[in-house]
């Protein structure tokens, strides 16, 4: 039987190369028996015995390497292994394997250099050639597996990290049993195997032998605990190889759990439950301890004073995690957010505030990454729980509340720096716009005292005019008191003066009826020539209030009106009404010069009906179409009017009749002569 270390291969344990004063005695001693003439079979013992030569030990070393191969190749192969059996490699049980290999090496290559050295004396022993053939290629196996195992991975130097500890403790302190599977034909050879195949029948009380003929199914059950003290009684020292042998054996389905037996009483399993807490909780602390131990440097630098006596960083071992790490999460956040408001304290720029946010950012989500790793660490390891799994319960429940206060206040704090931020904005926002209507107060006033100026001045044409009238009042009133005193003297005379009176006053209401009053037309003048400055005064004051882009073709809504489409979402209840109230009476504005506008068109239009009617001869109020029946708005359609029968169409109802018959459709006659202005013409009606 093999074993994986310490073999001693046929009592040949370690192979020392020639020494010098070995060689020189050798040599003295194989020319004093070729000087004797001894038989050749002497010398050959004497070769041999110095050799320390055995084929039975170059077999065992062949048959090792050759057993080996098959156990990594089919045990310990990483294309079918779990992720962590890749990356641990199994250190100890791969570091004592690859000693025992390079010890063997090193065996066959003081073996070969012992040879080499004997043939050089006796420069011949060509029955040595042999054995370096079969030396060279047990090398060439050597390398090979010195290369498959070699690195061995990388030692683990923390127990929480150790995933075969976590397992192999865990797995003791549930006492769950274990069933023994039937043992692969490549594993029949290793001692510590067939030892272990041994303990288990007899715990079972059955003979192996029994085991082999009985065709029955015989369960070789076992407690897990009972293995790890067999195999730490054949030697504590190595219980890490060990270990990790029983989980490649586990892994590899040599056993596996017994499912069938349910647990005795309730009590024990209390207590087991209880047993798997108190383990697991000291690796959490210490796991908090490592992966939290560059942000415990922090505190420092955050001034975060430890006046809680509650907790205490440096014991953290010795405290509940459902009380230090919700401690911990509070003290590092209240550290950073008291950091960062003295930093943003005397910021004004909104860049400088996007900074320290993502800064701030950066420093929560990688505590929150610490966090997340030690509860990932505890999910881990429920696979290894079961049935216990819900011993970690609690601690998922801290984790998930810290994980969640942590999200909470992170947000409330980057929430925070931007209120503030924005406020900043609105200060300055608020201080241009403040600036702004200033300007423009100052531009009305300004306005109103250089405007009531000029109005306060009189006219140069009104005061000429002024004039003008009374010039022409006096002249005309003498002419009045003249033909009045003429008129009177004549009373005496008793002459019929009423027709001469008649005369006077037919004449000047005829000429009133002519004349045009020509200060009605300076006023309707003056009207229009101030009605474009009205206008502009009007649209000045009547949209001074509306905050628009500065384009003669402004199609949108002004600012002030249009915020739904970057600060309504901003806004508070009251500032939405208060923003309808504003639209309602914009819209209520609008809608009242729409109807005077309207009123206005109505009478054009009216006006314009009468005169195309009055034009074409037509004397009835509504006029239908006589094709399709329908009214005809004078204003907006196109018409015909027939010369001979004074029918009226829309253009479009007679357009095709006309281009084939030439004739009105109702009287036939032919009217369509160059230049009869039949078609109507003017813009206003196409």
């Amino acid at each position: 039987m093999l074993s994986f270390t310490n073999n001693t291969f046929n009592h040949t344990k370690e192979i020392h190369g020639f020494t010098k004063y070995e060689i020189l005695e050798i040599k003295e001693y194989l020319m004093k028996l070729k000087s004797e003439n001894v038989e050749a079979s002497i010398v050959n013992d004497f070769i041999k015995s110095k050799l320390q030569f055995s084929s039975a030990t170059l077999e065992l070393y062949s048959k090792y390497f050759k057993k080996l191969t098959e156990f990594f190749t089919s045990f310990l192969n990483p294309s079918k292994s779990s992720d962590y059996d890749s990356v641990s490699k199994y250190f100890h049980f791969e570091s004592e394997i690859l000693k025992e290999i390079k010890k063997i090496s090193s065996n066959l290559q003081n073996y070969s250099s012992n040879i080499r050295n004997i043939k050089r004396i006796t420069k011949n022993s060509f029955s040595l050639d042999d054995s370096l053939k079969i030396i060279k290629s047990l090398l060439e196996k050597s390398d090979e597996l010195i290369s498959l195992i070699n690195p061995p991975g990388k030692e683990i130097n923390t127990l929480y990290d150790d995933k075969i500890h976590l397992w192999i403790e865990i797995n003791r302190i549930k006492k769950l049993n274990f069933k023994l599977n039937e043992i692969p034909s490549i594993m029949e050879n290793w001692s510590v195997i067939k030892d272990l195949d041994d303990f288990i029948n007899s715990i079972n009380d059955l003979p192996r032998k029994k085991r082999k003929k009985d065709t029955k199914e015989i369960i070789l059950k076992f407690q897990f605990d009972e293995i790890y003290e067999f195999f730490r009684s054949k030697d504590e020292s190595r219980i890490t190889f060990f270990s990790e042998l029983i989980y490649i054996l586990y892994f590899n389905n040599i056993f596996e759990e017994y499912h069938r037996e349910e647990f005795i009483n309730v009590l024990e399993r209390k207590e087991i439950t209880q047993n798997l807490k108190s383990f697991i909780q000291p690796l959490v602390n210490q796991l908090i301890e490592d992966y939290l131990q560059v942000f415990f440097q922090e505190f420092e630098e955050l001034e975060v004073k430890q006046t809680d006596k509650e907790i205490n960083f440096k014991e953290l071992k010795n405290q509940k995690i459902s009380i230090t790490l919700p401690k911990i999460v509070d003290h590092y956040i209240l550290g950073l957010e008291k950091k960062f408001q003295e930093k943003i304290h005397d910021v004004n720029e909104a860049e400088k505030f996007e900074e320290i946010a993502n800064y701030y950012y950066h420093k929560i989500e990688k505590f929150a990454s610490r966090i997340n790793d030690v509860e990932d660490w505890v999910l881990g390891i429920e696979s290894y729980l079961s049935p216990y799994e819900n011993v970690t319960s609690s601690l998922k429940k801290i984790f998930s509340n810290v994980s969640s206060d942590i999200f909470r206040r992170k947000n409330e704090y980057l929430t925070f720096i931007k209120t503030v931020k924005d406020e900043e904005l609105r200060i300055q926002l608020r201080k241009f716009v403040s600036s702004k209507i200033s300007e423009v107060n100052n531009l009305i006033r300004v306005y109103e005292d250089e405007a009531s100026l000029i109005i306060k001045e009189e006219f140069p044409q009104l005061t000429k005019i002024k004039e003008i009238l009374n010039d022409y009042y006096s002249k005309i009133q003498k002419i009045k008191e003249d033909v009045y005193v003429k008129l009177d003297s004549m009373k005496s005379n008793d002459v019929d003066m009423y027709q001469i009176i008649k005369l006077w006053e037919d004449n000047f209401n005829r000429k009133k009826q002519q004349l045009t009053f020509l200060i009605s037309l300076l006023i309707n003048k003056l009207f229009k020539n101030f009605k474009e400055l009205i206008d502009k005064e009007g649209i000045l004051f009547a949209t001074i209030t509306e905050i628009t882009e500065q384009t003669e073709k402004f199609e949108g809504l002004p600012l002030n009106f249009a915020l739904s489409a970057f600060l309504a979402e901003k806004l508070t209840e009251g500032e939405l009404k208060e923003r309808i109230s504003e639209i309602n009476a914009k819209i209520n504005q609008l809608n009242n010069s729409l109807g005077l506008y309207q009123i206005e068109q109505s009478k054009l239009e009216k006006i314009l009906t009468s005169r195309i009617k009055l034009r074409t001869g037509i004397s009835d109020s509504d006029v239908n179409c006589t094709v399709c029946h329908k009214n005809i708005n004078f204003v907006k359609d196109k018409t015909i009017t027939c010369p001979f029968c004074g029918s009226t169409y829309h253009y479009l109802c007679v357009a095709f009749w006309l281009s084939k018959y030439n004739s009105c459709p109702l009287c036939q006659n032919h009217f369509l002569e160059p230049h009869s202005e039949l078609f109507e013409s003017e813009p206003d009606h196409l």
